[in-house]
């Protein structure tokens, strides 16, 4: 594979999605996706895990976008907006109401497709999901590597990579053990596509383990961490179609999000790189949804040859403490008596043969107890029961 000039996320296929009508698996771009999202049934990636991370970065590009326009595409009344790059300029507190955003999610509902402003978000924002771009897709430059990172693990040593297989979860093969039974033969287990890669650069920033030891300089020290999705005990609703399913996660009211103006603001709408780092060494929960669902683990730079083989340079990234992290919709939570908050209810090898029903207290609130919390995606679907925008049964 000789290494391409460019492969932008919005307009060259790598969504792989199953169609509704003929059942048949498709690669689409982004562009593609939104436009005709109500007609595919399910994402068909590699694993269930990588579904379960494009479907929130899927969320994050939805979740800015209705924050700012209405289903008409207009701003809302509390807003301004940079009309070259959909982005906010200033807000107006007391002009905020959130019964606009309830009546764009039934607009959108009624209308049954998603509208243009989502796409043209997306030229918008083109440069910014290029694998390949001046700033690459979920990607660093070398020089921006280089100056966080110790000199010692500088881009030029060659120290700090992870491999092809170890990011691609169907080999999941270190140095040390050999994935015996991978779908690819040794010599080609670090070979991979374009579209691929894209996947499980997505996947890898939520699902990181722990195992590197590569990390940005900080004045504290900071062990390297998982990867936040790979927190989690992930809870969404499923409709008929990608676009159905989408829009029941959409969170757009919440108890997170329903008093006052939150800006979302994805990790590719970061002034720069240094800000990011920057906010990132402060280990500060994010205050928006778009935030939580794109943040990264590792700070990852790419270097191609001519022959299309890549190395990955990685260094891990300080990450803000789950504890009380109720602003994540998509999780169910337990009640940690030595802290007295409340924690993600990850899985344990212990839980990991019980069914929904054995935790049904997890998912849906039984109880008058200040211990137990439902996830808020659980109590949006109810506020949308309630309003009548969605079916009782």
């Amino acid at each position: 594979m000789i290494m391409a000039q460019s492969f932008n996320l919005v307009t060259d296929p790598w969504l792989r999605v199953v169609d509704r009508t003929t059942n048949q698996t498709q690669t689409v771009s982004l562009d593609e996706f939104f436009r005709h999202a109500q007609d595919y049934r399910q994402l068909a990636g590699d694993m269930r895990t990588q579904d379960l991370t494009i479907l929130r970065f899927l969320l994050a590009i939805l979740t800015t976008v209705y924050s700012r326009l209405d289903a008409d595409d207009q701003p809302y009344d509390w807003l301004t907006i940079d009309q070259a790059t959909s982005e906010v300029r200033a807000t107006d507190e007391d002009a905020f109401d959130t019964e606009a955003l309830w009546e764009t999610w039934e607009q959108l509902s009624h209308a049954g497709h998603f509208s243009a402003s989502v796409t043209r978000y997306l030229q918008q924002h083109l440069d910014r999901f290029d694998l390949f771009g001046a700033q690459p897709f979920y990607q660093v430059t070398a020089a921006e590597y280089d100056a966080v990172v110790p000199t010692k693990k500088r881009v030029a040593t060659g120290t700090g990579q992870v491999a092809i297989k170890q990011i691609n979860r169907r080999i999941s093969e270190s140095a040390n053990s050999p994935a015996l039974f991978a779908p690819k033969t040794a010599d080609t287990k670090n070979d991979i596509e374009l579209a691929d890669l894209a996947r499980w650069l997505i996947t890898y920033q939520n699902f990181t383990g722990v195992t590197d030891k590569t990390k940005i300089e900080t004045t504290e020290k900071f062990s390297n961490p998982a990867g936040w999705t790979y927190r989690l005990n992930p809870v969404f609703a499923q409709g008929d179609s990608l676009f159905e399913s989408l829009l029941l996660n959409l969170v757009l009211v919440g108890p997170t999000v329903s008093d006052e103006v939150v800006q979302q603001r994805p990790v590719w709408e970061s002034p720069s790189l240094q800000a990011y780092v920057d906010q990132r060494r402060k280990q500060l929960l994010p205050d928006n949804l778009a935030a939580l669902y794109t943040d990264w683990s590792r700070l990852l730079h790419l270097e191609w040859d001519d022959q299309g083989h890549v190395q990955i340079f990685s260094a891990g990234l300080p990450m803000y403490s789950a504890e009380g992290a109720l602003i994540e919709p998509m999780t169910t939570w337990r009640w940690d008596k030595k802290i007295a908050t409340f924690r993600p209810a990850a899985q344990s090898l212990h839980s990991l043969g019980k069914a929904m029903w054995q935790n049904f207290g997890q998912y849906v609130k039984v109880t008058q107890s200040d211990q137990d919390h439902e996830p808020d995606l659980v109590r949006w679907l109810q506020d949308l029961k309630d309003r009548g925008l969605i079916p009782r049964t």
